[in-house]
């Protein structure tokens, strides 16, 4: 006997990655594209939280966060020297890029969840390991 509902699963699972897809090309910083076909650029993902390095001129970093476990989302990047530069957080549904002097070696990557009550509130952050960049 099949199962619908598994279908139906499978179905909304890749209905949910091609609009992520489409939402994450809509949020693309304008100089990631010709970044990317010169190889310059790294992606990483840590749940529903996206980051783009682009090493090509200086240190391009761009942070979505998109329907899933987090609500909210940061990148701390380090460049080449070691030094650690400001923090981007982002909202749920938002990005948001900068470009920081000098080249990104690492990254780290934070998810927030929030508890669910009115008005919701932080609860929990979760942070990758060092993402070496080069």
């Amino acid at each position: 006997m099949n199962n619908p509902f598994g279908k139906l699963a499978r179905t909304a699972g890749a209905l949910r990655l091609a609009v992520a897809a489409l939402t994450t090309v809509s949020a693309t910083p304008a100089s990631a594209s010709a970044a990317a076909t010169a190889g310059c650029t790294k992606n990483f993902g840590f749940g529903n939280v996206q980051v783009q390095v682009d090493n090509c001129s200086e240190g391009w970093v761009w942070i979505y966060v998109g329907d899933g476990t987090y609500y909210k989302g940061s990148v701390q990047a380090t460049d080449d020297f070691g030094h650690v530069k400001t923090p981007l957080e982002v909202d749920q549904g938002k990005s948001v890029a900068t470009k920081y002097i000098g080249s990104i070696k690492s990254i780290k990557i934070c998810g927030t969840k929030y508890l669910g009550w009115t008005p919701p509130r932080p609860w929990w952050t979760y942070c990758s390991n060092e993402l070496y960049v080069h």
